[in-house]
């Protein structure tokens, strides 16, 4: 009798699918492997560049760098109202103490034509004459500020530096407070001011022509950018602020006496990638302007307020991360020249612990 073949044991579906789940697994495994070399290549990476971006020549203290002549924003109150002979007392008492040399006094803004009313800046020369006769050596500077055409604001309440009847307005202006009410000279706070803008040197050139020799022409720089698509791209998110160049930054030095970069408003998320942006800021300021012949002094201005918006994080843009940035910037380079001293912006919104942190980091105290 024929003998039936044996038939082969069936295959459940377990057993079918076990060779497809160890090429899966395997795929999955491999997989894995490669996300886990490649975040360890990213994280590797990151913080090579991290660590680079924060290394230092030298490594001094904020009180190697203080030469004493660092500088507040005054607020708007000390030209527009009256004040004892006490209060004037107690500010020069202050400046004093924190070695403050400049003073940016608030004396406008600006009207759309370059002029400011004299009704709205009335105790002007006071606040200059009680200064100097305190304290003999400070340098009073009248802050003339307004928002610029670019910032997209109406023309009722901009400059527009496009138009040379309002560059004339502005240089009348800065006349007046440094022959009429006793300044020491300007400081221009007009924002923003776009990369590569040849209207605000034809501004720079028109004040420094008509003020007298001996007056300080200063004025608020914009923040540093690496090339000009980035200065482009970075105003373009909403034209509030605007970046320079290291070349245009070279640019304007040439025509300024003292130059203050504002530090701040970086949309940085915390204190530390703060610092190290002000850090950068500081070294490539300082390498742009000291390309310059006669190269102006120059300032980095740090923040005292307080707020939380897309630009600016209290948390992380403070007197502490501030002043740390511009401690590394400075151990950056051998060279330091030009650089002057801090700016604090501004006197109202610095409260006790403010300055105790400032003593501390900065004055060595």
């Amino acid at each position: 009798m024929a003998r039936t073949p044996t038939s082969a044991p069936p295959v459940w579906p377990a057993q079918r699918s076990a060779t497809g789940l160890t090429r899966r697994g395997e795929i999955v495994r491999r997989a894995g492997l490669v996300v886990a070399i490649a975040a360890f290549v990213l994280i590797s990476v990151s913080s090579f560049t991290f660590w680079r971006l924060g290394a230092t020549v030298t490594n001094y203290s904020g009180s190697h760098f203080n030469q004493g002549k660092n500088a507040v924003w005054l607020e708007h109150t000390w030209v527009g109202d009256m004040h004892s002979s006490a209060d004037f007392d107690a500010l020069a008492a202050q400046l004093e103490r924190e070695q403050i040399h400049y003073v940016f006094a608030h004396v406008g803004p600006m009207r759309s034509d370059g002029s400011i009313p004299d009704s709205l800046a009335p105790e002007a020369a006071t606040l200059a004459t009680e200064l100097h006769a305190r304290l003999p050596q400070i340098k009073v500077l009248a802050w003339i500020g307004q928002l610029e055409a670019a910032s997209g604001g109406p023309d009722d309440s901009t400059v527009n530096l496009g138009k040379s009847q309002v560059r004339s307005g502005i240089v009348q202006t800065a006349l007046h407070f440094v022959q009429d009410e006793g300044f020491d000279g300007i400081h221009y706070d007009i924002e923003p001011i776009t990369n590569n803008n040849s209207r605000f040197l034809d501004l720079l050139d028109e004040t420094r022509k008509a003020l007298p020799q001996e007056a300080i022409i200063s004025i608020s720089a914009q923040k540093w950018a690496p090339n000009a698509h980035i200065a482009d791209w970075a105003y373009g998110l909403g034209k509030a602020d605007a970046w320079w160049t290291t070349y245009y930054f070279s640019k304007v030095a040439q025509y300024v006496d003292q130059l203050v970069v504002l530090a701040y408003n970086t949309a940085m998320p915390t204190a530390s990638l703060y610092s190290l942006a002000v850090k950068q800021e500081t070294a490539n300021v300082l390498d742009a302007v000291r390309a310059v012949k006669n190269p102006p002094e120059v300032l980095i201005g740090v923040p005292t307020y307080g707020g939380n918006s897309f630009w600016f994080h209290a948390s992380a843009e403070n007197m502490s991360s501030a002043i740390q940035g511009v401690i590394g910037g400075l151990n950056s380079n051998r060279a330091t020249s030009p650089f002057a001293g801090i700016a604090v912006y501004r006197l109202a919104t610095t409260d006790t612990s403010d300055w105790e942190t400032y003593d501390h980091l900065w004055l060595g105290r």
